[in-house]
């Protein structure tokens, strides 16, 4: 009789096994109605995020997915900062799609995480154009309720992206755990960035890893984009980025890019591509810049300073001891 039980009990498990395997693996069907699903979700799951450095795009076969799981690593626990800075400057990306920009964002910070690195601050995400409106922090006690949450965001399509930031390599978190998290991104079609801190590279199921280290600023300019842009001698520009393709599955791995990021435009750069987009050379001298005859700014020396005259040498100091003027 207790045989029979157990036996029933195994084929009850196994059929309760499938169920969930079946759930994990489909998406919600469309028929539903549930708010939010629209007929463009397949467009959506393929969509790429680009960068605008030709040489990543081009190595990661356009560019970022954006239904699918991500990693960025920091080697090391100072550079936390960093990797948070890049994850912003890629949800603030100005050619990604509207609910990108749009949608609220949530981060989750793995037990003890925000206690080492911090927890993100609104006024330095506005630096990179990230909109601190957006962003909803949750820091649950355990990693296995940071989990649940992070497979429960992924799975909702009201959020832009899901954030999950960890420190160290846990025993609990491995390839099955990436495995559950890349599913939920890609049914739902919304981007789930996993940021590692100070961690060593294990399997993983991302298709895309990247690790980021500080790289010099690029030179902060004057008039930029006009023929009179100057560089400031020892001034901070935008920050720079050393990002590093670790492994990638749409192309080759291995090649570090360095790249910076131009918060006004929302956008990333190389050195040799500048910081902003080239103007015509017949509006170069518009809107703010004035434009002087002949394309030379005029002499200093001829320009009144005055306010009710035409501007007098002042008298030297001798002249002032003999009474001259």
């Amino acid at each position: 009789m207790a045989s029979a039980h157990r036996a029933t009990a195994r084929v009850a498990l196994a059929s309760l096994r499938r169920q969930i395997a079946s759930i994990e693996k489909a998406a919600p069907a469309r028929a539903t109605g549930a708010a939010g699903w629209s007929g463009t979700l397949e467009a959506e799951r393929s969509t790429l995020l680009a960068t605008g450095v030709t040489a990543f795009d081009r190595e990661t076969g356009g560019g970022i997915a954006l239904a699918g799981l991500t990693e960025i690593h920091a080697r090391q626990a100072r550079d936390a900062g960093l990797a948070a800075g890049f994850a912003a400057c890629l949800l603030s990306l100005s050619g990604a799609p509207s609910f990108l920009a749009r949608d609220p964002v949530l981060w989750i910070g793995a037990a003890g995480t925000f206690a080492e690195a911090g927890v993100p601050h609104g006024r330095g995400l506005a630096a990179f154009g990230f909109m601190p409106e957006r962003l909803l922090t949750v820091e649950p006690r355990t990693l296995a309720d940071a989990l649940w949450v992070a497979e429960e965001a992924a799975r909702t399509r009201g959020l832009a992206a899901t954030v999950l930031d960890m420190r160290g390599n846990a025993k609990a978190f491995g390839l099955r755990e990436t495995r559950r998290l890349a599913r939920r991104a890609q049914a739902s079609g919304r981007p789930l960035f996993l940021l590692r801190q100070s961690a060593a590279i294990e399997a993983s199921a991302a298709p895309l890893r990247l690790v980021v280290e500080a790289a010099p600023s690029a030179p902060a300019m004057v008039l930029e984009g006009t023929a009179h842009a100057r560089a400031v001698p020892g001034g901070i520009g935008p920050p720079g980025f050393a990002v590093t393709i670790e492994k990638n599955k749409a192309g080759p791995a291995g090649r570090t890019h360095r790249m910076h990021w131009n918060s006004h435009e929302r956008s990333f750069f190389t050195e040799q591509t500048g910081g902003c987009r080239a103007r015509p050379a017949a509006q170069a001298a518009t809107g703010t810049v004035v434009g002087f005859p002949g394309g030379a700014a005029h002499p200093g020396a001829e320009l009144s300073l005055s306010s009710d005259g035409p501007d007098r040498p002042r008298p030297s100091r001798q002249g002032l001891a003999t009474g001259e003027t």
